[in-house]
């Protein structure tokens, strides 16, 4: 009985707002937009389902200042609604998305359907997206793939929840006849570049994005997620393992970038950095290890909120346990060196010495990732001498906090330090001295990087952290800190 009336009352309303149709009757072509409401200057078209009220409002806003507000309901099926006229065609498919918010107290099942006629004159309702809509957040339901029914008539696009009567705000609402995108064309505009990267990003970091599955999967797993992005990101970085090459000769001339002597190359891709970011460097020493898995709980804590991290490596230990590597490079984090048999006594030896010291260590992570590049030094024992500083060929992180995890720390004496570091705002642009090969520190981390980035924080590598605050690194110079 309850259906029955449902389904009575929707008929009425459909009569009532039979003639509301977008105004488009061009024939549509792959990429047209067919319907973009923003609410900047008017109801673009939407009205109330049945006595809830649907009016344009400033109080919230997806984009823009304006959006839809639906209040005063009491039917869950009560909403914005918008009939598809001529440009749909029944049959095709179609990008359908909308941008929804509400501030119950909780999360609310928000759904994005089409009500229609089918060739009986039965009406039907179709969920085209549905999606848990946190409390106090902007979310986005989208479907770039939905195919209106063959032979449906009647039909109207509207926004709805499962089954609470919340008020709730509508914005941004899209529809076009999707285009067939390339794999890294997160954002569709018809190129892959770094703003496909920021657009991931800021989906990965819970902002409200819309973002295509097809386009944005990297590694075709069916899930979105860091690896991804770091996929997406070695695109930039490393474009030649990305390009397919042709029978067609071409000569491409490049700038090699102007340096200083002895000045860092540094091309680190900062582009997925938000603006207006704290930026910290976490960096691990003396891996890689076997037969632990605190190096993976600190890859995957990192992972997990879309962070990267520097990792010097200890050369007599990459033999098998190349994958480990392997791995970080993998995940976007900085391959380092940590000298080839962390000497004690490193600032005593000659030139010669130090060098043997660093190449040793070099040819072997290049022989592991298979490329020929320099690598930035942490000093064994943080030992520093006029001879490393003029032999080295690369720049020295140091130590600007040290976690003090060889000492002992327990996880949370590591916490501590850390935090105490950003509650008194000395932590920014600073590198942090931890280790790879300790229980207390992969658990501090895990702790961290979730309480560094509701901070505003960004764990990023060296380079990165350079970059970011456009400040340059020398070879042979020790670096607590960028600033």
């Amino acid at each position: 009985m309850v259906n029955i009336r449902r389904t009575i009352a929707r008929l009425t309303i459909t009569a009532a707002i039979g003639l509301i149709a977008a105004a488009i009757s061009m024939p549509a072509s792959a990429g047209d937009m067919l319907l973009s409401a923003s609410f900047e200057s008017g109801t673009d078209g939407f009205s109330a389902r049945a006595s809830e009220t649907v009016s344009r409002t400033n109080a919230k806003a997806y984009d823009g200042q304006y959006s839809l507000s639906v209040s005063n309901r009491s039917q869950a099926w009560n909403g914005a609604v918008i009939s598809l006229g001529s440009a749909w065609t029944s049959g095709e498919t179609y990008s359908f998305s909308c941008a929804v918010y509400q501030g119950s107290g909780e999360a609310v099942d928000m759904k994005l359907s089409l009500q229609y006629d089918d060739s009986s004159g039965t009406t039907n309702y179709a969920q085209i997206a549905t999606d848990s809509v946190p409390n106090d957040k902007w979310t986005v339901l989208s479907n770039t793939a939905y195919q209106i029914p063959a032979g449906a008539t009647a039909r109207y696009l509207y926004v709805e929840t499962a089954e609470s009567l919340c008020d709730f705000y509508v914005d941004a609402v899209f529809s076009e006849l999707p285009t067939v995108y390339r794999k890294g064309d997160v954002n569709h505009d018809e190129a892959i570049d770094k703003k496909d990267a920021q657009m991931l990003l800021r989906y990965l970091l819970g902002e409200p994005e819309a973002v295509d599955l097809d386009t944005a999967d990297m590694n075709g797993d069916g899930k979105l997620n860091v690896i991804d992005l770091t996929l997406l990101r070695k695109y930039f970085i490393y474009p030649e393992r990305y390009t397919t090459t042709t029978t067609t000769t071409t000569t491409t001339t490049t700038t090699a970038p102007v340096l200083k002597p002895g000045q860092w190359n540094n091309t680190a891709d900062i582009s997925w950095i938000p603006a207006g970011s704290k930026t910290v460097a976490l960096s691990f020493d003396d891996g890689p290890i076997s037969g632990q898995n605190y190096a993976t709980r600190i890859h995957e804590a990192l992972t997990k909120q879309g962070f990267h991290a520097t990792f010097f490596y200890w050369g007599t230990r990459i033999a098998s346990n190349e994958n480990e590597i392997k791995e970080a490079e993998r995940r976007g984090f900085e391959v380092a060196n940590h000298t080839w048999s962390h000497p004690e006594n490193l600032d005593q030896q000659d030139a010669n010495g130090v060098m043997s010291e660093y190449t040793k260590c070099k040819d072997a992570l290049n022989r592991v990732l298979g490329v020929d590049r320099d690598y930035l030094v942490r000093l064994p024992y943080l030992k520093y001498s006029t001879t490393i500083a003029n032999t080295l060929p690369v720049p020295c992180p140091n130590c600007g906090l040290d976690s003090g995890d060889w000492s002992g720390n327990s996880a949370d004496r590591i916490i501590q330090i850390i935090q105490g570091e950003a509650n008194s705002g000395a932590l920014n642009g600073k590198v942090i001295l931890m280790h790879e090969t300790y229980d207390a520190t992969a658990t501090a981390v895990e702790q961290l990087c979730p309480w560094l980035e509701q901070h505003g924080y960004v764990v990023c590598t060296v380079s990165e952290m350079f970059k970011y605050n456009n400040k340059e690194m020398y070879a042979g110079k020790v670096y607590n800190s960028c600033w």
